[in-house]
Order: structure tokens, then sequence, then C-alpha cells
């Protein structure tokens, strides 16, 4: 789980355009928030990088304008794959 999910956090953080980067401090509460809701591993992983959105991604992302900034890249991305 925790490769997995550092693997999603890092990816996030190369987002082009976000405004305020996740941090250690929003990778720690998400996965607080995993663990809680019990999300397996899996879910975090896809063989296509751009296609996958993590599940609660919300808690790692600082704020709402970047949220939806992330949101649309992914959607883009589907688009055009």
């Amino acid at each position: 789980m925790l490769a997995q999910a550092l693997n999603a956090f890092f990816e996030i953080r190369d987002v082009p355009g976000l405004k305020k980067k996740p941090t250690t401090s929003e990778l720690l509460d998400w996965l607080k928030l995993l663990m809680a809701e019990d999300i397996p591993p899996e879910a975090l992983h896809s063989q296509d990088t751009h296609r996958i959105v993590p599940p609660l991604h919300g808690a790692l992302i600082k704020n709402e304008q970047d949220v939806h900034l992330f949101e649309r890249l992914v959607f883009m991305s589907r688009r055009k794959g």
C-alpha cells in the first residue's frame, strides 16, 4: 500500500500548474484516510498512470482550484488515450 500511495503522491506532485503541491502532511492525512476507508492497494495502481484518479485524491490537493485542474488534466488525458 505504501509504495502505491507514494507513487500516486509523487505523480500528483508532478502535475504541471498546481498552485500548491501536496506535502508530507497531506500524504500522511491521505494514508490515514485510505486505511480508515480500507482502500485496497490495487485501487492506487493502473497500467496507465495517466488514466487513474487516486481514491480520495482531494485529501492530497490543497485547494479547490488545483483539484479542478487535476481532474481536468486526467479527463483530457483519457480523451486523448
